[in-house]
């Protein structure tokens, strides 16, 4: 019903505007929510409510199907949000997205001049605007900045490095990751790895990695190398992954990222062994912190980024 209510508010504010709006009309091949048209452009506009711990994945899927549009005469599609965004969120979103996004504060801004559409919507938003996690910006903030010295300058010991990605994951994932245990050994005392950690049920994300990959626990391991990681580097993680122990899941983060050849080597873990090795850098950890504050997003990135891994591997 929410959404219905906030779909007859935004067709309401387009009509207010000077636009002709359509409703439930397929165009390229799509059911849209609306059509509106003015000025002799048409524009694709669907409305998507959700709370606060999935809005962003909620988003991303919305985005996802207006990109399969096949209609040249239609201009850049608008998804109309029933959430708060925050400024990064909105960005990460728009980045991936080639069209408008309108969140909460875009329709009250836009309804300012038409008071009761404002206050409508100032209704619907008392009503169904969850509280977000309140997260400590200091924390934040001293780990981006940890990350962006040590992206400028490489003046960490590699103990050091591990202790700061190991800080970044925690703060990120926490409660649904848990449990790290720093410098894990296997019991015959043959391979060590930096951290890992166990998955805590209740993150749509997570359980569907931990189903999808059969896996337990997710390993971490930590690069504090001068240049891009190459692929002996990913084949010596490898090493530490295997399913009968229901660990096949690393995130391997290094300073720079990998080269081609450590992305290969990644691709043929998971292509003949079922491995999965995201290659994250200090640049994927600042994004995911600048995430942060929008519950459920710091997921999305990692989710978008498994799946590009997924849909580029080769045959």
């Amino acid at each position: 019903m929410r959404g219905y209510e906030l779909e007859d508010i935004t067709a309401a504010l387009f009509q207010r505007m000077g636009y002709r709006v359509e409703h439930e009309i397929r165009a390229g091949g799509v059911i849209l929510d609306m059509l509106v048209e003015r000025d002799g452009l048409r524009s694709p506009v669907e409305v998507t409510t959700s709370n606060s711990a999935t809005i962003v994945g909620r988003l991303r899927t919305t985005a996802e199907r207006l990109s399969s549009l096949a209609d040249p005469e239609l201009t850049r599609p608008i998804i109309v949000v029933g959430s708060p965004l925050t400024p990064a969120a909105k960005a990460w979103s728009l980045d991936q997205f080639d069209g408008e996004v309108w969140d909460l504060a875009d329709l009250t801004r836009l309804a300012e001049p038409y008071p009761d559409l404002l206050k409508r919507l100032q209704q619907f938003s008392a009503r169904v605007v969850n509280e977000r996690r309140v997260l400590p910006d200091d924390t934040n903030d001293r780990l981006q900045e940890a990350l962006s010295n040590h992206l400028r300058e490489n003046t960490l010991t590699p103990s050091e490095y591990e202790a700061l990605c190991m800080s970044v994951f925690k703060s990120l994932f926490d409660p649904y990751l848990y449990g790290f245990q720093s410098q894990a050994r296997t019991s015959d005392g043959g391979n060590r790895y930096d951290f890992i950690c166990r998955i805590q049920p209740g993150n749509p994300f997570w359980d569907s990695l931990r189903q999808d990959f059969r896996t337990k626990a997710i390993l971490f391991e930590c690069k504090n190398y001068e240049n891009p990681i190459g692929a002996d580097q990913v084949y010596s993680t490898e090493r530490y992954l295997f399913s009968g122990a229901l660990r096949t899941v690393c995130l391997l983060t290094s300073r720079l990222g990998g080269e081609d050849s450590a992305v290969r080597a990644a691709q043929g873990a998971m292509r003949e062994s079922g491995k999965l090795i995201i290659l994250l850098s200090n640049a994927d950890l600042i994004e995911m912190l600048k995430l942060r504050s929008q519950e459920g997003a710091a997921e999305e990135y990692l989710d978008k980024r498994i799946w590009d891994f997924i849909v580029s591997l080769p045959r």
